[in-house]
């Protein structure tokens, strides 16, 4: 869990206070999420099964299909999209901090890269002179991440919307192992996904606040 504790000599105009402070939130929904799941799987049970009271079982079936897999599939899939826009205003926010703390020009808008979290490197590397940057198995994990972010921001996770080529790398992600399924088109995200993908983000942004805190002098 992340600590504001240890950076009390801080400029308040840090980003890095309430990013602490988000982190500490959403790692703490995230611990509570799957209580949330099973309660509201059990209390759409309660509501069908009155629903369907005397009749034969086999003309409601389906219920228990949609509180195993749909509402689980449902409250987890947008999580996902909380965590990587975590991390992506969270850095966006350091960066220009940054800028300004080292009164650079250019922005992160000027930097050009085939993705945001290689721009971020990019952009430490090379204006703010940064001897940091996002290690190649986060960069590779932020990659996973916004493949699956995307499907779920722009398709609800419907692959049948994506691409060929976007719907196969899920499809690949799924058969490399990476803990998703994809059933009948439609990608599923499991609370063990979230919880690895939440420690990443939070890793890598405690790890780009620990160096600046470090570089500015804030104890």
């Amino acid at each position: 869990m992340a600590s504001l504790q240890g950076i009390l000599n801080i400029d308040v105009s840090y980003p890095g206070i309430q990013v602490k402070v988000e982190l500490i939130v959403m790692q703490d929904y995230l611990s509570h999420m799957e209580v949330g799941v099973r309660a509201a799987c059990d209390n759409y049970l309660s509501l069908e099964e009155k629903k369907a009271k005397g009749q034969d079982p086999d003309e409601y079936s389906y219920i228990y299909r949609i509180a195993e897999d749909e509402i689980p599939r449902i409250i987890r899939m947008p999580f996902l999209v909380s965590i990587y826009t975590l991390f992506e205003n969270s850095v966006n926010q350091l960066l220009k901090y940054a800028q300004d703390k080292e009164e650079k020009g250019l922005g992160l808008k000027d930097i050009n890269a085939n993705s945001l979290p290689s721009k971020f490197n990019k952009y430490m590397d090379h204006v703010l002179g940064y001897d940091f940057k996002f290690d190649p198995k986060t960069m590779s994990s932020l990659s996973e991440i916004i493949k699956l972010r995307n499907c779920i921001a722009h398709a609800n996770g419907n692959l049948e919307s994506l691409s060929k080529n976007k719907a196969n790398e899920i499809i690949n992600m799924e058969k490399g192992g990476i803990d998703i399924t994809v059933v009948s088109n439609q990608l599923d995200v499991s609370y063990d996904y979230l919880c690895g993908s939440m420690e990443i983000i939070s890793s890598a942004l405690k790890d780009v606040m620990s160096y600046m805190e470090e570089r500015y002098g804030f104890y």
